[in-house]
């Protein structure tokens, strides 16, 4: 994992720890087809095997691709975008497969 990976997975943390972050539709949906609950998301978080730059998204956010084992043992992938809002930064959960 690169310095900049290394710096956007800090803030990706930094953002759920503080409870600054949301949480798409379609990435609940997804969580929801798979069987995979909030914990999963933490464990690949805590421990990812990768994280990649996924380029900027549609809005220009840059754009982060998180893989690792969920919590059942299972390889997932979250995609995640960096925002900041007036509160400050903001992790958005996009989509997870």
């Amino acid at each position: 994992m690169d310095t900049t990976a290394r710096k956007a997975l800090n803030a990706i943390r930094k953002c759920v720890a503080a409870g600054r972050y949301r949480v798409l539709t379609h990435f609940a949906q997804r969580m929801d087809e798979r069987g995979l609950f909030w914990p999963d998301v933490l464990a690949v978080l805590r421990q990812p095997d990768d994280v990649r730059d996924g380029g900027p998204e549609r809005w220009g956010r840059p754009k982060w691709i998180v893989a690792g084992e969920s919590a059942a043992g299972e390889r997932v992938e979250l995609v995640c975008v960096l925002d900041r809002d007036e509160h400050g930064n903001l992790a958005v959960f996009i989509t997870i497969y």
